[in-house]
Parts: C-alpha cells; sequence; structure tokens
C-alpha cells in the first residue's frame, strides 16, 4: 500500500530521459505506482535544454524528485536561469491542476491494485499505432494523456491520438473525433512550448480540475481552499465516468480512519444525467468540493437543455442555467458561493425550465 520507487542512477541524457516513460510503465506492473526517475539525470552533468525538458517531463510522474549525483553540476532549476525555473513551475503548476485526479487514483490502486500510469495501447489494444506510440506520450488514469518533448532541438511534437473523441486540455478544443468506421486514429502536430507540456483529454472522462497555473499556487495546502471544476469529457457514445477522493489533507491513515470522501461519476448524454454515488461518506465537509463549476465538452446536445437541475439529498434544490460555447461546444455551469457541496448531489438532469419539471413530479 506504501509501495514508493525510483528508477534508480540514470544518466543525464536525451535517452535516459525518454527511457523514463517506459521505466513507469515497467514499475506499474511490478506494483509500484507511485514511482519516477531522478528528473534531470544522476550521474553527468546535465544541459540547460535537457534539465528544462525533463523537468516538464518529470512533473508528471507520479512521484516527481530532482536529484543528482554528488560532484556533478548543481541541476535545480534556478541554477540553469529563469527559463528554465519558469517552465518548471509551469509544468508543476499544471501537474497541480490535476492533483486530486492523481490522488483519486492513486487512492484506487493502492487498495485495488492497478496501474496510474499506462500506455497508450492498455486503453487501446487492437491499435498497432497506439503500441508505436508506447515510448512517446503516457495516459494519467486512464483519461489525461501527456504528450511531453522529448527529442534535442525539437520545435514541435507529434502526438497519435487513437480513435475516439479528444480535447486539447488548455483550449477545450476537440482534436480529435469518435469514427465508427475506423479502427485507427491520428497524428496531429503540437508546438514543443517550454510554456506548458501537451495535454489531452480521452473521451469517457471524468476530471476534477483546478486551475493551479493561473492562480500560481505555490503549495499543495492551497489547493484544499480552491474552488473545483468538474469536467465531463463525453466517449463517442455519449458517455464518461470518473472518481474523486478527498481527506483532510492533514490526518494520517485518513483511510484506514474513514476520514475520506469517494464520489463516483457516471454521465450519459443520451439520458442528460450525471448522477453522483457515494462510494465512502464523511461527515464533515471538505472547502474544496464545494460546488463551483461544471463543464461538459462535446456538449452540442445541451445546447436545447441549457438547465442543470440540481437534485440534492434526493430533493430539487435549484437550477442552473449553463453557457454554452457554440464554437468549441462546451457548456459550462457556474455557481458563485453554492451553499452545497459535491457529496450532496445525487444527480444532476439537464433539461429546459427545471422548476417546471419538479413540479411535474419529474424527478420522482
Amino acid at each position: 500500500m506504501y509501495a514508493l520507487a525510483w528508477h534508480g542512477d540514470t544518466e543525464s541524457t536525451w535517452e535516459y530521459l525518454r527511457y523514463s516513460i517506459v521505466q513507469n510503465f515497467g514499475f506499474q506492473l511490478f506494483g509500484f505506482p507511485f514511482v519516477g526517475g531522478d528528473i534531470c539525470g544522476f550521474g553527468g552533468d546535465a544541459t540547460e535544454e535537457l534539465c528544462l525538458r525533463w523537468m516538464q517531463l518529470g512533473a508528471f510522474y507520479p512521484f516527481s524528485r530532482n536529484h543528482n549525483s554528488v560532484g556533478t553540476r548543481s541541476q535545480e532549476p534556478y541554477s540553469f536561469g529563469e527559463k528554465v525555473a519558469k517552465a518548471s513551475r509551469n509544468a508543476i503548476r499544471q501537474k497541480y491542476s490535476y492533483l486530486f485526479f492523481y490522488y483519486s487514483h492513486l487512492y484506487e490502486v493502492s487498495l485495488y491494485g492497478g496501474a496510474i500510469v499506462t500506455p497508450l495501447f492498455f486503453e487501446f489494444p487492437e491499435d498497432d499505432k497506439a503500441y508505436s506510440a508506447r515510448n512517446d506520450t503516457f495516459l494519467i488514469g486512464g483519461g489525461l494523456l501527456v504528450a511531453p518533448v522529448l527529442y534535442q532541438g525539437a520545435t514541435e511534437v507529434k502526438v497519435y491520438l487513437p480513435n475516439e473523441n479528444w480535447w486539447e486540455a488548455g483550449s477545450r478544443l476537440q482534436c480529435s473525433a469518435y469514427n465508427p468506421r475506423e479502427k485507427e486514429g491520428i497524428t496531429i502536430s503540437m508546438p514543443a512550448s517550454i510554456e506548458y507540456v501537451n495535454l489531452f483529454f480521452k473521451g469517457g472522462s471524468i476530471i476534477p480540475y483546478q486551475d493551479a497555473l493561473s492562480s500560481r499556487v505555490r503549495r499543495t495546502e492551497l489547493l484544499r481552499y480552491m474552488p473545483m471544476e468538474i469536467i465531463i469529457a463525453p466517449n463517442g457514445k455519449g458517455n464518461a465516468s470518473g472518481r474523486l477522493v478527498i481527506d483532510d489533507g492533514d490526518s494520517v491513515n485518513p483511510i484506514q480512519n474513514s476520514i475520506y470522501r469517494h464520489l463516483f461519476f457516471v454521465f450519459s448524454m443520451e439520458r442528460l444525467t450525471l448522477d453522483v454515488n457515494i462510494l465512502h461518506d464523511y461527515p464533515n465537509s471538505f472547502r474544496c468540493e464545494k460546488f463551483s463549476k461544471l463543464t461538459i465538452l462535446g456538449a452540442e446536445k445541451l445546447s436545447d437543455n441549457p438547465d442543470a437541475c440540481i437534485k440534492v439529498k434526493d430533493k430539487f434544490l435549484t437550477e442552473i442555467r449553463g453557457s454554452y460555447d457554440a464554437n468549441k461546444k462546451i457548456m459550462t455551469y457556474y455557481m458563485q458561493n453554492a451553499i452545497f457541496n459535491w457529496g450532496d448531489i445525487t444527480s444532476i438532469t439537464f433539461k429546459t425550465n427545471c422548476i417546471k419539471h419538479s413540479q411535474t413530479q419529474f424527478f420522482t
């Protein structure tokens, strides 16, 4: 349950940077989900460019640590100057934005086994191109695809996206759509930016998100006080699911002592519903789970059903009028200073005029 490992004493070379991805896969199979390599390499002197790209990649290891040998040059990001320091801060804050997503999946694998870092072909086993991409990209929790820069002097990154719905995480723009007539996906080109790491949402995922990058979060404790956005990325059939595990962030052994809440979300575009199932409850509320924002990608069908009808404790509570972005096909529901938490919600139905439906026993 407490298994943790690092890859061993690697060299500060581009080859070892690339090899660290498949090393993470291997350790998952060995029963070490919380694993990572020595970022920027252990032996030898890292260059500025190598350390910058390794900090971007390594930020998304489950276990992230910059570590090197005695007698080698200093490789703290600031030792290379502001360019590497800024790129490192941005990458770490990108990872912090999905920290509850990481935490929720680490909870699951710590109790039931499995892997948090997987290659694409784990999700698409019949796609040969997904297998070929195993050295280039990796999935976190089966739903967040990380596509880092792996080669010296690169100006773009080629990213293979199997046949499913995919969205670029930063812009929320859809970059690939599921095609039932195709077996393979597409390859796209993305900038090899030093400002951010290329991330993608896989269709079928529900992902908790906090914007730690724009908020310039400096330590993870602050995430406990930040509002949380729930992002729904439906698959080709219009379905998605995901989990959220929250504890107080301070107690020792919160799972054994039952100081946590475990929610499992199930979304159906066909039924126009989001069910919130409580798999483990806790009597106290956590500040970050206050309802704040719900975002549904690929939501063209919801443009005619703009209201989110919130059902709390099996009773209709309120409605939230959605804001639809026709260009991106995204529906967003936002409520400032909500009086209820995600753990209070039993279901959300997407309709027009919730009050009318509640009066006609729509929710019974």
